[in-house]
């Protein structure tokens, strides 16, 4: 008997379309259980019932308790679970500086290299081929994105007017190189997680201050910790390094571009 004909291009895209639908509604499904199942450990309420016992938990748990809240960083960014603010500032309640700090950023960096991976595996090659068809718009970003992918990352996480997990997406679909996203990932999540577990320390002086019914001002916590003259320092110290890069970049590409003039001029030769 003849053997049935060879699944053709379209049949093949529309299987793997179909399957990364399937892996995305698993991760949003996996994403909002843990949300819907442990968001309230993370309420004023709740933290400031358990202060002393986390506390105590942390201090008798030298190495292990480290380790389990960067394990928790890292799932929860890598899943793009909500949470992460709250949880960066529970780095600065349960931990003193500069380690609430480093656990943080070790948090960031793995947990943000993790979403780039799943989104790229799960949506890039197919959301990208979908947007690139239907929008010349997102054509043009993509390619100024890929022109200028370390500054376009650092400046978005520096500034912090995306969220974090936008910037992971973001940049897993317009297919920002890994190493590239690496790279300003861990200089641009300094500032992060310096200014959010000094924030997080300044909620630990205030949790015995609040009621159940209070709401927690986020922003007035980031402008406490901006106040703080070790954050102050680190900021300023982190763009200046971002500046002498950004110059150094800037002349690499005229010393690229000249070379590369001088190349055609020779050939034309």
């Amino acid at each position: 008997m003849p053997s049935d004909p060879a699944p053709n291009g379209e049949h093949v895209k529309e299987s793997s379309g179909r399957w990364r639908i399937v892996a995305a509604a698993t991760m949003v499904g996996m994403s909002a259980g843990l949300y819907i199942q442990f968001h309230h450990l993370l309420t004023v309420s709740s933290l400031r019932r358990n202060h002393s016992l986390i506390l105590e938990m942390v201090d008798a748990n030298p190495v292990l308790a480290p380790a389990c809240y960067i394990g928790t960083l890292i799932t929860v960014i890598g899943l793009t679970c909500p949470g992460a603010t709250m949880l960066s500032f529970l780095g600065g309640i349960l931990f003193k500086q500069p380690y609430a700090s480093l656990y943080a950023y070790l948090g960031y960096i793995v947990g943000a290299t993790i979403s780039y991976f799943v989104t790229t595996l799960v949506l890039g090659d197919y959301m990208r081929r979908k947007l690139a068809a239907n929008s010349p718009l997102f054509t043009k970003f993509e390619a100024n994105v890929r022109r200028n992918a370390f500054a376009y990352l650092v400046a978005a996480r520096y500034t912090m007017v995306f969220p974090f997990f936008f910037v992971n997406a973001a940049a897993a679909l317009v297919g920002v190189p890994c190493r590239t996203f690496m790279a300003a990932t861990s200089v641009s999540c300094i500032p992060g997680a310096v200014i959010y577990t000094t924030a997080g320390g300044a909620l630990s002086n205030l949790l015995h201050k609040m009621g159940d019914d209070d709401v927690l001002d986020k922003s007035k916590l980031i402008w406490m910790a901006l106040e703080d003259p070790n954050v102050k320092i680190c900021l300023a110290g982190v763009t200046f390094a971002m500046v002498v890069l950004a110059i150094i970049k800037y002349f690499t590409v005229d010393d690229e571009k000249e070379g590369s003039a001088q190349d055609a001029k020779d050939k034309g030769q």
